[in-house]
């Protein structure tokens, strides 16, 4: 679980007991929007999720380090 960590746009943040990472797209007020990725095989898992800060804070580990992310294929979001 992080502690009082500021979650951020942008950063990938890891649960190590899932082998999972998620990657911030969003985060509003009381929301995260996220793409989950597998740290083992780097893809995602699809379409991006959301949930209440509380329990993403809850979820995370820690913030993903250099070697767990540099597995990850990249998804990219495209807006209409």
């Amino acid at each position: 679980m992080l502690e009082s960590q500021r979650i951020t746009s942008g950063k990938y943040y890891v649960n190590q007991a899932r082998d999972i990472a998620r990657e911030v797209v969003e985060a509003h007020d009381n929301v995260v929007l996220f793409i989950t990725y597998h740290l083992n095989t780097g893809r995602s898992s699809g379409t991006p999720s959301e949930c209440v800060k509380q329990h993403f804070t809850h979820w995370a580990d820690h913030e993903a380090t250099l070697t767990e992310m540099s597995n990850i294929q990249h998804q990219k979001m495209y807006t209409m």
